[in-house]
């Protein structure tokens, strides 16, 4: 999944992709692209879901330890600045409110339809593979940046999308970002006001050096498989990290 059409991915995770991708074909597996369904509309089910007591929840929590609820990790004075003033997912949800139950269970209802909608659309894939059957797993990004500077992690649907559709993920590191190869791209048509957002924060002189991982997206209850995909991943990955990876 090289772009989730929520967030592109920054130049590194790009490369990262790229890497797992020439490294699984060149140990003969066949790896096509994956096409996103749906995906707005599943962030905003799962997070309307997620915040659906209109955080009464997390208050209750604070208020017996007496903490304060933080809403940011941000620095006082921040070296990067951020062009977001509202975040993609404040917009998708709007006011923070309580919902009743039976708000709550058409909720549900819209998951469970959006769910089959997906598993429809995975099961499709057998008709791009070369086996005849649906893709084993998804390869992509945990989140469409590598660490970034306090408080500007506001980006979550690469792994919101794994809970609400009840998939089994699991993370691997890949790479590192090089300064020198992990150049920004030229401007795409964004899909929204984040996703321009996140476009104009990344600088390669911010990130030097910092991780690079994927993730490794299995069906439901398929976590001993995922574990031995992920395996599988890192062994085509080391094997062929030397060959360098053609752009």
């Amino acid at each position: 999944m090289w772009d989730n059409e929520v967030v592109k991915p920054h130049p590194p995770l790009i490369r990262a992709m790229r890497i797992v991708k020439q490294a699984l074909e060149k140990e003969g597996h066949h790896v096509i692209d994956w096409e996103p369904l749906n995906h707005i509309e599943i962030y905003r089910n799962a997070q309307l879901i997620l915040v659906a007591d209109g955080g009464e929840d997390y208050r209750r929590s604070c208020e017996a330890s007496g903490e304060p609820l933080l809403t940011s990790m941000s620095p006082e004075t921040d070296p990067h600045p951020f062009d977001l003033e509202v975040s993609l997912v404040k917009t998708l949800v709007g006011p923070q409110r309580n919902r009743t139950a039976w708000e709550l269970w058409q909720l549900h209802a819209e998951k469970r339809a959006l769910r089959k909608a997906y598993l429809d659309h995975w099961n499709a894939t057998k008709n791009r593979s070369k086996t005849g059957r649906p893709v084993d797993a998804i390869i992509s990004p945990a989140v469409a940046y590598t660490a970034c500077p306090h408080g500007l992690n506001y980006d979550s649907f690469y792994t919101t999308l794994g809970n609400a559709m009840d998939y089994a993920c699991a993370v691997f590191p890949v790479t590192f970002v090089d300064p020198n190869v992990d150049i920004p791209l030229p401007p795409h048509e964004f899909h929204n006001h984040e996703d321009e957002a996140f476009y104009n924060l990344y600088h390669p002189d911010v990130f030097p050096g910092v991780p690079v991982g994927l993730q490794l997206i299995g069906r439901s209850l398929e976590e001993e498989a995922v574990i031995a995909m992920v395996e599988v991943v890192d062994g085509a990955v080391k094997k062929h990290a030397a060959e360098g990876v053609e752009s």
